[in-house]
């Protein structure tokens, strides 16, 4: 069993502006760098729709999975526990082993890995989440690869995004709104100086969880398309994410714009906070369409 595990630093830069499978000039693309007609043919994509959860690429026996000393938690139906799942990668509910604690294990799929800029961009997603020091951000703590997997651990927490909340509850009072977006602020503050962009500030990445005593607690997940500034930034990043990157009933003006992500900053982290505070006390977004 090949099981590399993998120092989080810099990673190398990635060809400009052409698809990570194929080759072809980008002119849309998926979350980690291919062209649409790839994501089609690896199943990621019906022709027309967007992606959507992989249930098809989930694990089909049941049983436990094991990445490095990390062992996927089984329900009750005896298949993995999954906590998330999007076009490129689950998240499953996990043990490190070692530590004899539970973690969130998120795995790109095995398809995907075989691409080396799809590597790359997973790696500095781990990365960028493991450089941030702050409560409210859940923090990476391990990555590695295992048998053409790409993995990573990362606290888990034990809660509810906002968006579960807002759907089950109705929209939140005031106070205690006002009271998650500080929170969700600090965590953006805390990012910025660690040239940190994380382009994708929404409910369903803002999860909510509570202590003993009942004190809730926020925290900022998925670095899935987070931009790194500054010393660290990665010269080719950038190049390789052509067109639109974020969810647009939250995304910033400048992250439509044709320019590209060079000009993104924290401000538009801000912008997208505040659209996710609209949707805290309306229970919507203001734009629709």
């Amino acid at each position: 069993m090949d099981d590399k595990s993998i120092g989080l630093g810099t990673t190398e830069p990635q060809t400009a502006g052409t698809c990570a499978t194929c080759g072809r000039p980008l002119t849309q693309c998926g979350p980690n760098g291919e062209c649409l007609r790839c994501l089609v043919s690896l199943g990621f994509l019906a022709d027309g729709q967007e992606a959507e959860r992989p249930a098809a690429r989930g694990r089909l026996t049941p049983g436990p999975l094991r990445y490095g000393h990390f062992e996927v938690e089984v329900g009750a139906d005896g298949f993995p526990v999954e906590l998330g799942a999007g076009a490129m990668a689950i998240t499953y509910r996990a043990r490190d082993t070692v530590l004899n604690s539970a973690v969130a294990l998120k795995v790109i799929d095995r398809r995907v890995a075989q691409n080396p800029g799809a590597r790359s961009r997973f790696l500095r997603e781990a990365r960028a989440a493991a450089n941030i020091h702050h409560p409210n951000v859940a923090r990476v703590t391990y990555y590695g690869e295992q048998d053409g997997e790409c993995f990573y651990a990362m606290e888990l927490v034990e809660g509810e995004t906002l968006e579960a909340r807002v759907r089950r509850d109705g929209p939140m009072p005031f106070a205690l709104a006002l009271e998650v977006i500080e929170q969700a602020a600090r965590a953006l503050a805390v990012a910025e100086v660690c040239g940190v962009v994380h382009r994708d500030i929404k409910p369903s990445n803002l999860m909510l969880e509570s202590d003993a005593s009942g004190a809730l607690t926020v925290k900022l997940i998925d670095y899935g398309v987070a931009k790194v500034m500054g010393p660290q930034a990665d010269p080719g990043a950038e190049q390789t994410q052509a067109g639109f990157i974020g969810t647009p009933a939250f995304a910033s003006p400048e992250q439509f714009a044709s320019t590209g992500q060079s000009r993104i900053d924290t401000r538009s982290d801000i912008y997208s906070l505040g659209v996710t505070l609209w949707y805290l006390l309306c229970g919507r977004t203001p734009f629709i369409g």
